[in-house]
């Protein structure tokens, strides 16, 4: 009986103890699982676990440019420079492309299409989220294109038009239903009419960005910057990127080799010229899909409605000579589709030079039928306008050169105020001539068909081999004159790496370039 107090006391410290025992266990337990969630949850939801870190490598780049642009929205505005700043960047394209302007994979993961053409289908990639935390699935992609169509965004009505039906059968499903078979469809769905918006985004398109990319907007000054930051989670290797917009190509190279600018995107490559021998720089250049065209006014009351007309002035123009010494040419052209583009071949022995010949066709007509010809364009192809007409003069042809306004070249395009008209076009340029109401009202029912039977072919082969059919058909009958494709290039700080020259006048992917 003396025992038991004793006992009783051993008992209560027992229990005490194990108690403690337990408390500790179980705070360990919870200390474990509450760092499990901290990390497990910000990387499934491709967050950092610090709440506003970035997994970008960091420091920043400053791009200079010479057309910063006006807007944001890129839903409405089909612009080569929001293009450049946003397509890959801050949005993301249901497929993209690569430096060679082939199709790859994009938020899709991959895609088949059936064998008669009329269905694709779409495997979305997991755990891609926009700006603000939302999760891009398959009903982004559908509401996406159901308002490119609705809403009727540029080039909505012609590239989308084969759409029949766009369903989400799951979450990371996207099924297309055409009206009939369109092979350029993948090709839009990389560009602009391709970006996936979050439909449950509330924001001025015009001021501000809810896209999937590794960057999101964090300023824009229409006009003069935007400056770029990586989003939470991105893979960027730069946390920060400005462009600036500078005047001039002049004003551009200045402020590069004084140390201001990183990467420089001059309009003209000849601008380059003065860091050539530059120790902090390297220059880069690469292929535009924009091709400098001396497109002819093919209306019934022109001389250029005659095929004769046309090819006579095709023989007397020297391309070479033309091209020898200019700093923008990639590559001489003879026909509508670009070294870039499906369906390229080499067309400049279709109708080559020869002026002697060239005289001889056009002798055919009289001098008061071809009169004095007006060749219209822009002031900064007033040069090569002037060369043009200067060849044409040698063979014994009057030429005006008229030199505009961007708005008095549209307005020469719209009254029909010109014959020949030097300007610029960019892959779609080729899809022209097979619409009779183009800029050169260029009619061959033979290549219309040619263009109908190449788009709606059902596979990628049959689609270049057609379009290599049609191009032949409208170079063979010299609808206009391809004078070239041009060049691209920049500057680049020798510490830089990661970037790539090629179309960087409307493509350029920042996510892989870093300082070294």
């Amino acid at each position: 009986m003396s025992n038991m107090p004793q006992n009783h006391e051993q008992s209560s410290r027992a229990r005490t103890s194990n108690q403690l025992i337990r408390w500790l266990i179980f705070l360990g337990i919870s200390a474990v699982l509450a760092l499990i969630v901290f990390v497990a949850v910000p990387t499934l939801t491709h967050r950092s676990p610090l709440g506003n870190g970035t997994d970008a490598t960091g420091g920043s780049l400053t791009v200079g440019v010479t057309d910063t642009p006006q807007t944001l929205d890129i839903r409405t505005t089909d612009s080569d420079s929001l293009n450049r700043v946003l397509i890959g960047n801050v949005y993301r394209t249901l497929l993209d492309r690569d430096k060679d302007n082939k199709i790859t994979a994009g938020l899709a993961s991959a895609w088949t299409t059936s064998d008669d053409g009329l269905t694709l289908t779409f495997t979305l990639r997991n755990g891609i989220r926009f700006a603000n935390g939302h999760t891009v699935d398959a009903s982004n992609v559908v509401w996406s294109l159901q308002q490119a169509v609705a809403n009727k965004w540029p080039g909505a009505d012609t590239k989308l038009a084969a759409l029949d039906s766009v369903t989400n059968p799951n979450a990371t499903t996207v099924v297309i239903s055409l009206k009939h078979p369109d092979a350029t469809l993948p090709r839009t769905l990389a560009g602009r009419l391709g970006i996936v918006y979050d439909s449950a985004a509330d924001i001025d398109y015009a001021k501000q960005t809810m896209g999937s990319g590794p960057y999101t907007v964090k300023n824009f000054e229409p006009g003069k910057r935007v400056v770029l930051n990586a989003t939470e989670g991105s893979k960027a290797k730069t946390s920060t990127v400005t462009f600036e917009n500078y005047a001039s190509d002049q004003a551009l190279m200045k402020a590069t080799q004084a140390g201001g600018i990183d990467l420089a995107l001059p309009a003209d490559p000849a601008s380059t010229a003065n860091l050539t021998n530059d120790q902090n720089f390297r220059i880069a250049t690469g292929i535009s899909e924009t091709k400098v065209v001396l497109l002819y006014n093919n209306d019934a009351d022109s001389i250029f409605s005659d095929v004769q007309a046309r090819t006579a002035l095709r023989m007397m123009v020297d391309k070479t000579a033309l091209t020898k010494d200019r700093s923008d040419v990639a590559q001489v052209l003879g026909g509508p589709i670009g070294p870039l583009e499906p369906g390229y071949e080499d067309l400049t022995g279709l109708i080559a030079h020869n002026a002697d010949r060239g005289r001889q066709l056009l002798s055919y007509f009289t001098s008061s039928y071809v009169g004095t010809l007006k060749l219209v364009t822009d002031e900064t192809y007033e040069p090569l306008a002037n060369q043009i007409a200067q060849q044409l003069q040698e063979q014994g042809v009057s030429v005006e050169v008229s030199a505009l306004s961007a708005n008095g070249v549209q307005d020469s395009i719209s009254k029909r105020n010109f014959h020949l008209l030097l300007t610029t076009v960019g892959a779609e340029g080729a899809a022209s001539f097979a619409d009779p109401n183009g800029a050169s009202h260029y009619t061959n029912a033979d290549a219309q068909a040619q263009y109908t039977q190449a788009v709606r072919a059902t596979t990628q082969q049959a689609y270049e081999d057609g379009l290599k059919t049609y191009a032949r058909t409208v170079s063979g009958t010299a609808a206009s004159d391809w004078l070239y494709a041009r060049k691209t290039a920049l500057v680049a700080s020798t510490q830089l790496a990661g970037y790539s020259a090629q179309m960087i006048d409307e493509h350029l992917p920042l996510a892989n370039i870093a300082k070294q």
